[in-house]
């Protein structure tokens, strides 16, 4: 998140130095960027942080479940199978893992329900306590699980795919309002400094930047919701 803060507030600082070449006052680009600032802290960098992590929850149980099952069906061993899973899994995982350590496979495998929270690993649970019961081919048995995983995972990269493609075309669009609105002031020059001397002309010009962080705002809001079927038990 470290990245991002830095990328926000020298985003912000830029934004702000618009408004100062905009208006030629110095309070206002100091509001503005308080503004900026205190948004992205309060809401932002939250929403932006639970994102990264839900899809990163995803990812890691896509592949846990998946490589779960492939090896079970070769080595027969809930142990083998328990480790391969967690071969890739990121930090967070791992350190869940840590404390569980003592547990027996079946009640590991109960305890990460509540990290991952997702339909598919209840269903995963329910088909593992199956197979130990009642035996039979894994493949065979959660066939139905793997191609649910499988479209999870596709639909969560292709919503992440597009959210990017749409994010470059926000970026583009409000790049090239603010390039405008900046050769206009240096392009007519008199005529510009004519006009900010008018109250209303510097509140509209406020009244841009508002725009943009209310735009900001919808933007984050419909790029960072995952519609995934969570694991209501656990909710």
């Amino acid at each position: 998140m470290k990245k991002i803060d830095l990328i926000f507030i020298v985003t912000s600082l830029v934004i702000s130095f618009t408004s100062y070449l905009a208006t030629n006052q110095m309070y206002i680009p100091i509001g503005i960027f308080a503004i900026y600032v205190i948004y992205y802290f309060l809401f932002i960098r939250k929403r932006i942080k639970k994102y990264l992590l839900r899809v990163e929850v995803v990812h890691a149980c896509y592949h846990f479940v998946n490589s779960f099952i492939i090896t079970l069906s070769v080595k027969e061993s809930l142990e083998e199978a328990y480790q391969n899973g967690l071969r890739i899994a990121p930090k967070a995982l791992i350190e869940e893992t840590q404390q569980i350590e003592n547990m027996n496979i079946i009640e590991r495998i109960k305890f990460l329900r509540s990290y991952f929270n997702l339909a598919i690993y209840k269903m995963f649970i329910n088909i593992i306590e199956l197979h130990q019961e009642q035996g039979g081919n894994i493949l065979t048995i959660s066939d139905s699980l793997i191609r649910e995983c499988t479209r999870v995972e596709k639909t969560l990269s292709e919503s992440t795919s597009i959210g990017k493609r749409h994010l470059v075309e926000f970026i583009i669009l409000w790049l090239l309002s603010f390039l405008i609105m900046i050769f206009l002031r240096f392009a007519l020059t008199q005529f510009y400094f004519q006009m900010i001397k008018s109250m209303l002309m510097v509140g509209l010009i406020c009244g841009f930047y508002i725009i943009f962080l209310a735009s900001l705002h919808l933007f984050l809001v419909k790029f960072s919701d995952i519609s995934l079927k969570e694991d209501i038990e656990n909710e």
